[in-house]
């Protein structure tokens, strides 16, 4: 596994997600090492090629998450016999950009990334991309659709004045998540704080507006389950995960139409598809604070087959195309089918990639 920086207490980052996925991977029987870009800055990308070019010679398949991170693995098994397959995830911004602005023009630099991704995209063994958008940025490559899962030991409905009483919160308070950084434009605050502001008016008494940004990730589902709703407004976004762990939480979630939100959100009871319209928005976020109801978003998790497990599955299915591609032959005398056998009954370890140096237990 090549990635970004997985979270450490001091630092929790955006990678949560993705480092779970990383250990449900592991959690199949999978014999997984990570290398994360923690380090200098800038000078951190050069530092690890040599220990991932060492490490790549006994790796099976390397998994590579981020755009970046797909031109290190690149680096990492250029010249080396027999050829290494590599398995890109796209994860969102990668191939949708980083807006500069509230109004969605994308940085330049971002704008290059972009085009280098789509350029290299046909270049990886297997491609994985979060979202239906995504998968169209690329075409014609092939590849496949794959929302990172959720844990949904960790993001399950609990009391809300327990939960409030851990934050140090009063329960009689009305409060709504924003999941992001206020002050990055790509989330979308100052739709949030418009929306809230119509409910506020609507429902005579205010609501707090409670930003989910530096918390650490045990901490995530508290601050969900302390809130009463939560918006998504952001103007580019893969498959974000804390949509899907909201709804494992049952926290009613009223979302735009960006990434996968809407599909997410489709036919989820308690949970609200909004057009980019703060009126509206704020509408129905009045309606859902007055009902006080959950919603019904951790059903429809498992029935999507969205959880942490399911999603490990599919992922390993990748890898198996990538190994038949006929790139490589598994580091052991068994067969892909043999090794595909044994992995389903919980018993041989099946290698999938060994590189070191993961620290963090994961990017929307």
């Amino acid at each position: 596994m090549i990635c970004p920086e997985l979270p450490t207490p001091g630092s929790p980052g955006s990678m949560a997600p993705g480092a779970r996925q990383i250990q449900s991977i592991a959690d199949l029987g999978i014999d997984v090492d990570t290398v994360d870009m923690r380090g200098i800055p800038k000078l951190k990308y050069l530092q690890v090629i040599p220990k991932i070019r060492r490490l790549v010679r006994q790796a099976d398949v390397v998994h590579a998450h981020f755009g970046y991170c797909g031109w290190l693995a690149k680096l990492g098994v250029w010249g080396q016999r027999p050829a290494k397959p590599i398995v890109m995830s796209f994860m969102g911004d990668d191939l949708l950009g980083s807006p500069k602005n509230a109004e969605g023009d994308l940085e330049w630099f971002s704008r290059q990334m972009v085009r280098g991704n789509k350029r290299l995209a046909n270049r990886y063994t297997q491609v994985i991309v979060k979202s239906p958008e995504m998968a169209q940025v690329i075409a014609p490559v092939a590849c496949h659709v794959i929302p990172n899962g959720v844990d949904t030991t960790v993001f399950q409905p609990a009391d809300r004045t327990f939960a409030c009483s851990q934050l140090g919160w009063d329960p009689n308070e009305l409060h709504v998540l924003f999941p992001g950084n206020p002050d990055n434009p790509r989330k979308g605050h100052a739709l949030a704080q418009a929306a809230v502001q119509v409910a506020e008016r609507q429902l005579g008494r205010d609501i707090r507006l409670v930003p989910l940004w530096g918390v650490a990730p045990d901490q995530v589902a508290t601050y969900m389950n302390a809130c009463q709703a939560m918006l998504m407004t952001s103007l580019i976004e893969g498959s974000p995960n804390v949509v899907k762990e909201a709804m494992a939480c049952d926290l009613p979630v009223l979302g735009v139409p960006v990434g996968d939100v809407h599909q997410l959100l489709d036919g989820v009871s308690g949970c609200v598809c909004c057009q980019r319209d703060a009126q509206e928005m704020g509408q129905h976020l009045a309606q859902t604070l007055c009902s006080r109801q959950r919603a019904g978003g951790r059903q429809v998790i498992f029935e999507r087959q969205l959880d942490l497990a399911s999603v490990a599955k599919r992922v390993v299915a990748i890898y198996e195309l990538a190994l038949a591609a006929g790139e490589i032959r598994p580091t052991s005398k068994r067969s892909i089918q043999s090794k595909t056998a044994r992995l389903s009954t919980g018993g041989d370890k099946m290698v999938a990639g060994r590189i070191t140096g993961a620290q963090g237990v994961s990017r929307d």
